[in-house]
């Protein structure tokens, strides 16, 4: 599918954004690197993201009005594209990750908000994915 084929749809899904990144991967990415070396220019670019994030918790607790453009703009999305890119290197599909994940939270820490049988029944649709 085409980046405007992606653009043009109304609602987007994890899907989508996981096809538009592989496109442009195939298109601006993958004849730099993949395999290892994808993983670690990956972790490079996470460090990197982490210490934006540091800064602007650093200058809000010095009381400073330090912007959250920066977060807004480019953490977040950056954040979606080193996902992507690490489920497509361990042949991942994000959403089921997700999914997993979430429901692997709630069992281990939030017990107290649901109930067993609601944990059992959220693994039983997770499996039938």
């Amino acid at each position: 599918m085409s980046f405007e084929d992606i653009l043009k749809k109304e609602d987007i899904s994890v899907d989508d954004l996981r096809q538009f990144q592989e496109e442009y991967d195939k298109r601006f990415v993958d004849g730099k690197f993949t395999g290892f070396e994808k993983v670690r220019h990956t972790t490079l670019h996470l460090a990197k993201l982490l210490g934006k994030l540091s800064k602007y918790c650093e200058k809000k607790e010095h009381g400073e009005n330090y912007p959250s453009k920066e977060i807004e703009e480019e953490i977040i999305p950056d954040l979606l594209v080193y996902s992507l890119w690490l489920a497509r290197e361990f042949d991942v599909k994000p959403d089921e990750a997700y999914f997993k994940r979430m429901i692997y939270n709630i069992e281990r820490m939030y017990k107290d908000k649901s109930s067993e049988k609601e944990i059992e029944l959220l693994k039983s649709l997770m499996n039938k994915r």
